[in-house]
C-alpha cells in the first residue's frame, strides 16, 4: 500500500511553518520555519513556497527507504482567499499584497512543471489544497473528538472561527454564518473582529483607563496576573463581551464544545469566568488548546480525508 505523504505549510505574515505528515502523523524532525517574504513580489513568494516544497521532499527522501507514496500539498493560508480555486484576495493587511487576485495554485503547478529534479516529479501531479487556518486548527482538534459538534475560535491579531460536526467542516447550515466566519458579523458599533482581537482588547484597555504607552497584550496579562485591578477588569469585561457576542450563535448551532486557540487564548484564565458561567448554563464544555500549530498540521492532513458539508 502506498504511503500517504503530505507537505503541510502554515503560512503567516512573518513566517511559514512546515512539516511532513506521513500517514497522517507529523514527522517532528521535518518541522522547520522559513521567512514568508510576504512583502515581496509574486515571483519571490512563489519561489519561496517551491523552496519549502523542495526542502520537505528532500527531507523525506533522505529519511525513508520506501520512496513510493501518494503525495499531497496542503497550505493554511490567511484570508480573504478563494480556497477552492487557490486565488488570493489579501489586501490592506501589509502582507501578500502582491498576490491580490493572483491564482496561486495555478502558479505553483506551473513552477513545479519547470523543475527537472527527481524531487519534483511526484509533486507535479500532487493535489494542492488551500484552507483557512482557523478551520484547519478546528479540523485537527476534531481528531480528538471525532463525534463532537463544536465551534472553534482562534483569538489573535484577528478572530478566526470554524464550525465542526463529526470531523466535518460545516459551511452552510441553519445557524451558521456564510463560510462559518464570525469575524465580519456585526457587533456593537463595528464587527466581531474589531472587538475580539489584539487591537480589540487594547482598545478596551484604553477605554477602561489603562493608558500605558506602547501597551501590549502580554504586558496587560502580566499586570493582571500580578494583581493590577484595572488590567483584571479589562480581561473580565472582554470575557463578558465575548460571551454576549456568542449567545445567538450558540443558541442557533447548539454545539457540545467551545474550543479556543490562538495567542489570546493563552490568557484564557483571565477572562474565562463569564464564558464558563455561560457554558455551564448551556451545558457546553470549554476546551483551550496551546497546540495550535500541531492541530493545524493535523487539519491539513485530514482535509484530504474529510469533505466539507455544504
Amino acid at each position: 500500500m502506498k504511503r500517504n505523504i503530505v507537505i503541510a505549510l502554515d503560512v503567516g505574515g512573518s513566517y511559514i511553518k512546515s512539516c511532513i505528515l506521513l500517514n497522517h502523523v507529523p514527522i517532528t524532525a521535518s518541522q522547520k520555519e522559513f521567512p514568508s517574504l510576504a512583502d515581496q513580489d509574486q515571483e519571490t513568494i512563489i519561489e519561496q513556497l517551491i523552496h519549502i516544497f523542495k526542502y520537505q521532499a528532500d527531507f523525506y527522501h533522505s529519511q525513508f527507504i520506501e520512496q513510493d507514496g501518494h503525495w499531497r500539498i496542503g497550505l493554511a493560508f490567511p484570508g480573504p482567499f478563494d480556497y477552492k480555486q487557490g486565488i488570493c484576495y489579501v489586501q490592506g493587511l501589509d502582507k501578500f499584497e502582491s498576490l491580490y487576485g493572483y491564482h496561486v495554485k495555478e502558479a505553483l503547478y506551473e513552477r513545479l512543471a519547470q523543475e527537472q529534479g527527481s524531487w519534483a516529479r511526484p509533486l507535479q501531479s500532487a493535489e494542492i489544497r488551500f484552507e483557512n487556518d482557523a478551520r484547519l486548527f478546528a479540523l485537527g482538534f476534531s481528531t480528538n473528538y471525532p463525534q463532537a459538534r463544536f465551534m472553534a475560535l482562534t483569538l489573535g491579531t484577528g478572530l478566526g472561527s470554524a464550525y465542526i460536526d463529526k470531523s466535518t467542516i460545516m459551511d452552510h447550515s441553519q445557524g451558521i454564518p456564510a463560510n462559518g466566519w464570525l469575524y465580519n458579523q456585526p457587533y456593537r458599533d463595528g464587527i466581531v473582529d474589531d472587538a475580539f482581537s489584539k487591537r480589540g482588547i487594547l482598545q478596551l484597555a484604553r477605554s477602561l483607563g489603562v493608558m500605558k504607552p506602547d501597551l501590549d497584550v502580554k504586558e496587560l496579562a502580566e499586570d493582571a496576573i500580578a494583581g493590577d485591578r484595572l488590567s483584571q477588569e479589562v480581561f473580565m469585561e472582554f470575557g463578558h463581551r465575548l460571551a454576549d457576542m456568542l449567545i445567538p450563535y450558540i443558541q442557533a448551532y447548539q454545539p457540545d464544545l467551545l474550543v479556543f486557540g490562538g495567542q489570546l487564548s493563552k490568557s484564557f484564565h483571565l477572562f474565562s469566568g463569564a464564558l464558563q458561567s455561560f457554558a455551564d448554563q448551556h451545558r457546553i464544555q470549554i476546551h483551550t488548546s496551546e497546540r495550535m500549530l500541531e492541530n493545524t498540521f493535523l487539519g491539513i492532513s485530514h482535509m484530504f480525508r474529510f469533505c466539507h458539508k455544504l
